[in-house]
């Protein structure tokens, strides 16, 4: 077997040139890292393989794991589910299949929509088997005045993002009939995973019934697959 801790380092014990380590030191590229090397442990001990023949033959697999995780690799991006590329959609909602999931290079790359609205909704011209989706809701990172908070020095309490999607649903049409298939109330993440059982389904939408800015304030999404 592979003895993984032996074998891969993350974070500021990387090996580094001075100049080098000025970038790689910081916490978000340490967490980075971080997660890149927990999930290349996951496929060494999947695959019982080496870091290098992870490094020479699994390379592209363990990129598309880690931007399936939302973690964004510079100078490419994440490729949507299957069910997500072939699925027909309003052009307003097209961006959500572009696999950029943040707003970048002063662009856009989400939905805005209100409490209620039924805008964002993928259809297929014969049912799929559906069991889950992938989501991105937009947490404010482009946010510049985040810092670490010391509880005891800390008296303005900090606000959840104001855009970031509080209760959501999932509905699937099946047999013409829409039904939800899943819904949470008192959602504070930006990726969610969800699972729900299997239906056939010839049409998907995510409906945001909430945000954490109150009434009246729109949600942000970055990305909705079928899964």
């Amino acid at each position: 077997s592979v003895n993984v801790p032996n074998l891969m380092f993350a974070g500021r014990d990387i090996s580094a040139t001075h100049m080098s380590f000025s970038a790689t030191r910081v916490m978000a590229t340490c967490a980075m890292m971080g997660q890149a090397v927990g999930t290349a442990a996951s496929m060494l001990v999947k695959y019982n393989i080496d870091p290098a023949d992870l490094r020479r033959e699994r390379i592209a697999e363990l990129q598309t794991m880690l931007e399936d995780d939302d973690c964004m690799l510079p100078f490419r991006w994440r490729k949507v589910s299957p069910l997500t590329a072939e699925a027909r959609c309003d052009d307003d909602v097209a961006i959500l299949k572009n696999g950029i999931d943040r707003n970048y290079d002063g662009k856009d790359n989400g939905v805005w929509t209100g409490a209620g609205e039924e805008k964002i909704v993928y259809s297929w011209d014969a049912p799929k088997r559906i069991s889950g989706a992938r989501l991105v809701f937009d947490s404010k990172m482009t946010f510049t005045g985040k810092r670490m908070r010391k509880l005891e020095a800390t008296v303005t309490p900090a606000k959840m993002p104001e855009m970031l999607a509080k209760g959501f649903r999932i509905d699937a049409r099946v047999c013409g009939e829409w039904k939800t298939v899943f819904s949470d109330d008192c959602n504070f993440l930006r990726f969610r995973k969800v699972a729900f059982e299997p239906v056939e389904a010839d049409s998907l939408r995510l409906v945001v019934t909430e945000s954490w800015g109150g009434e009246g304030e729109k949600a942000h999404v970055f990305a909705f697959d079928a899964l």
